[in-house]
């Protein structure tokens, strides 16, 4: 009787589908994660790593190392710049080239606003989609 009760209480007790177990337990293993990024005609115009470039940028003050950082080259990272300009009809850096001073690159105030306003959607979005997590999965 007593194997019997043990075999019982393994076979129901720790067979909880991963829902249950992330619905029902209080460690809340479960996040919500999503990506979000704007499109023109089909192609992608500006998302996350848009973003993490141009802040990179910013930060660096050259485009060359923002890339590098990012693990990137210079050349994909160019591209993504061109691509989103040309997209969104708005230039995004003012570029000098090397000399004695060497190059760099910063934001014009159109990418600031870009990020600037990108960054407090997806706050925004964040907060909209934890909520509603929450509620659908019934966690704390």
């Amino acid at each position: 009787m007593f194997v019997n009760l043990l075999w019982l209480y393994w076979k129901y007790s720790f067979r909880l589908t991963p829902l249950c177990l992330y619905r029902y337990n209080d460690s809340s293993l479960m996040k919500v994660k999503f990506k979000i990024w704007m499109e023109q005609d089909g192609s992608v115009a500006f998302a996350e790593g848009r973003r993490m470039l141009l802040e990179a940028v910013d930060r660096l003050g050259s485009l060359n190392a923002a890339a590098k950082e990012l693990g990137m080259s210079y050349r994909a990272a160019w591209g993504k710049i061109k691509a989103t300009e040309k997209a969104l009809g708005l230039k995004l850096l003012d570029v000098t080239t090397g000399g004695k001073g060497g190059g760099g690159a910063k934001l014009t105030d159109e990418a600031r606003e870009l990020v600037s306003l990108y960054n407090r959607y997806m706050q925004k979005i964040s907060l909209v989609a934890e909520k509603e997590f929450k509620l659908m999965f019934k966690q704390k």
